[in-house]
């Protein structure tokens, strides 16, 4: 049995059971070619729209089989294989249904284009797009180089594959901190850049990195930095530790926390969710708790600036459990509740509230997210489109059929808190 079969095909359109395949190619994991056939197709004589994007011409193909009659040896090829995959896997699914392959009889490996876009804060982008990310280099569109150049992105994205693959492809590394040397791992410019538009923290089509700021614990104001590598950590609750360098410095700070800092205004003395040496407050998974290292921010007269508050309210949902014996029908139990912005009621008493009935009080958004409580934002922080980088990645999770969040303001909050109370 083959572990790999990669897939591939070139049509004359994009409707299925009308329009017809006219190359497909097929590769097992070694790159090896299993498959790879021109196709004559049986009702259509031109393809003019079609031709513009894959160079296939109808003198190309003529005297060539149809593809009905490769069909028998294409079924053994995907059958025999542990795992098929295709580049929008959904496109070569619906062909090979009409052609009398059912898709669903065989073994699916995760879509690289859609692993791409859950990495990517549910941007779903073209193969050769994704292709050119990883600094990958072919001749779109036609179907051997499309399944290979397949192959290279999945061995790269599969399982979570981005921050794996930057850590395979990362070096050690030591900084000086406030409080002593720093280890942390980096990575090749141009691989330090991939990492950095995994993370949001650069545009995915930009040629260099963009200026980020960065203002923490020692930081009297804010101050250019520059992300210089990461802690080989697994990732929780949608956050990374990365290591930053501003004059000299080397400091850790939550790749979310760093996201914030990108504001278009800053102001006052303040302190940051950051991890000055080495990682402090873990969670009761032993990781190094966002929570624990916002609530080290704890400067002399910090305590009115807008950073400050974050850290309070960050702090906030420190040590909130769940209750495991509230009602199991009402709407907060067994959810993942996440709170952004401000409130009237504050949100360690909004926190321990859902807590109480059952829910898990988590500090950033991911794909297990259920609610999202947005309060009020300051445009300061979150700037002229008036939404935080929570309710940003909450929205994009939905867009992108990756979550299904319900995002709350304020009263609504308070109805279902009450209707869960059986107020």
């Amino acid at each position: 049995m083959t572990e790999l079969a990669v897939l591939d095909f070139e049509t004359t359109g994009l409707v299925p059971g009308q329009d017809e395949v006219l190359q497909v190619a097929v590769v097992d994991g070694t790159g090896a070619v299993l498959m790879n056939e021109y196709c004559r197709p049986q009702r259509h004589t031109a393809w003019a729209d079609a031709q513009k994007v894959n160079g296939i011409a109808p003198q190309d193909v003529c005297g060539k089989p149809p593809f009905e009659a490769l069909v028998p040896r294409l079924q053994e090829i995907l059958s025999g294989a542990r795992r098929v995959v295709a580049y929008n896997d959904g496109f070569e699914k619906a062909f090979l249904d009409a052609y009398g392959i059912p898709s669903r009889g065989l073994r699916w490996g995760e879509d690289p284009m859609a692993a791409f876009a859950q990495q990517m804060g549910g941007q779903k982008r073209s193969l050769s797009a994704v292709a050119s990310f990883f600094g990958y280099e072919f001749e779109a569109h036609d179907a051997l180089a499309d399944v290979r150049a397949t192959l290279y992105l999945y061995e790269r994205l599969a399982d979570g594959g981005l921050l794996r693959w930057a850590t395979r492809n990362a070096s050690p590394a030591w900084g000086q901190s406030p409080r002593g040397p720093v280890a942390y791992q980096t990575l090749p410019p141009e691989d330090m850049l991939r990492l950095l538009k995994c993370l949001g923290l650069c545009p995915l089509t930009a040629a260099q990195a963009r200026q980020l700021w960065y203002k923490g614990i020692y930081t009297a104001s804010p101050r250019p930095c520059e992300i210089v590598g990461f802690q080989n950590r697994s990732k929780e609750d949608g956050w990374l530790v990365v290591a930053v360098e501003a004059d000299g410095m080397t400091y850790l700070v939550c790749d979310d926390y760093l996201r914030e800092m990108q504001a278009p205004a800053f102001g006052g003395d303040g302190a940051a969710a950051t991890v000055p040496g080495q990682a402090v407050g873990t969670g009761r998974t032993g990781r190094a708790s966002r929570v624990g290292i916002a609530a080290r921010g704890k400067a002399e007269g910090a305590a009115n600036s807008r950073y400050a508050a974050f850290a309070r309210k960050s702090a906030a949902l420190k040590n909130v459990e769940a209750n495991p014996d509230a009602d199991p029908s009402n709407p907060f139990y067994g959810k993942a509740v996440v709170f952004t912005g401000d409130m009237e009621m504050p949100r360690a008493e909004a926190a321990q509230a859902v807590a109480e009935l059952g829910a898990h009080v988590k500090s950033a958004v991911s794909r297990k997210t259920d609610y999202l409580v947005a309060g009020a934002q300051d445009p300061a922080l979150v700037g002229a489109g008036g939404r935080s980088g929570k309710e940003e990645k909450a929205a994009a999770l939905n867009e992108s059929g990756q979550g299904k969040i319900e995002i709350l303001d304020e009263a609504a909050f308070r109805a279902l808190l009450a209707q869960a109370r059986g107020q």
